[in-house]
């Protein structure tokens, strides 16, 4: 008997399902302790099957990143559009980051290693094209958002620096403070008392101040706008850190 042949949704449900039991083996154990042959144990389909969608580990956990970023990329689009001030959407951009990171740690995390040339080169091509496309839907909203504040005259860096720099600042910075206090490790004693959500903010503020984006963190009422993000624009993802017994601290 010839295989059966699957269209296309078919397969697309078929790929989210090993990406869902690759996800929650990750969560269980970690990214390295995941094999294919484990993975396979756990489903109910063969070998076989998981190579005619994944090539390899690396290929698998690319595609796992993709994931991520389809869902952060999304976010992202919602935050560009709130109908606000440039600033208001660049924090809408951090905001957004901190509720995936909460909502979504292992595929928060994920990213880090999904960045190494060890996953790059084993995966393939297609799901790399897949990645490209998707860090450009990461870093259009914040780019344009920078540009129109550019053009608004509501922004003047204290040196020269390009968009891609702007971008990269934001970006490691709501990285590493999410990093730093979502984990699960032992807090030291600078940061037993910190509360991610509330650093992240600051920080935010500290960082665009710093680069003179206007309204300053003391001419505009924030606690209003991040009020607006709770109740409209990520209300859907609000209520469901509520229903996991997670309420934000802001």
């Amino acid at each position: 008997m010839s295989p059966r042949i699957l269209d296309h949704k078919a397969q697309l449900e078929r790929e989210n399902i090993l990406l869902d039991c690759a996800h929650a083996f990750i969560q269980r154990e970690s990214i390295a302790a995941l094999t294919i042959d484990k993975l396979v144990k756990e489903l109910p389909f063969s070998k076989g099957t998981v190579y005619n969608h994944f090539n390899s580990k690396e290929d698998l956990l690319l595609g796992l990143c993709n994931r991520g970023m389809s869902i952060l990329a999304e976010l992202f689009n919602r935050a560009h559009k709130y109908e606000g001030l440039p600033r208001e959407q660049g924090l809408a951009i951090h905001f957004a980051y901190m509720l995936y990171a909460k909502l979504y740690p292992t595929l928060f995390m994920l990213v880090l290693t999904a960045k190494t040339s060890n996953i790059t080169d084993k995966a393939s091509a297609s799901r790399q094209e897949e990645h490209l496309q998707l860090e450009g839907k990461l870093i259009g909203p914040i780019v344009s958002i920078f540009q129109d504040s550019l053009n608004r005259g509501e922004i003047s860096p204290p040196v020269p620096m390009t968009l891609e720099q702007l971008s990269f600042a934001c970006w490691s910075l709501s990285f590493g403070t999410n990093a730093l206090l979502l984990q699960n490790i032992e807090h030291c004693g600078t940061r037993s008392n910190l509360i991610v959500e509330r650093e992240l903010i600051n920080n935010v503020h500290i960082l665009f101040d710093g680069f003179q984006f206007h309204p300053l963190t003391h001419e505009f009422d924030w606690a209003s706008t991040i009020s607006k993000f709770k109740s409209t624009t990520f209300l859907q993802e609000v209520n469901l850190l509520k229903d996991r017994g997670n309420i934000l601290a802001i």
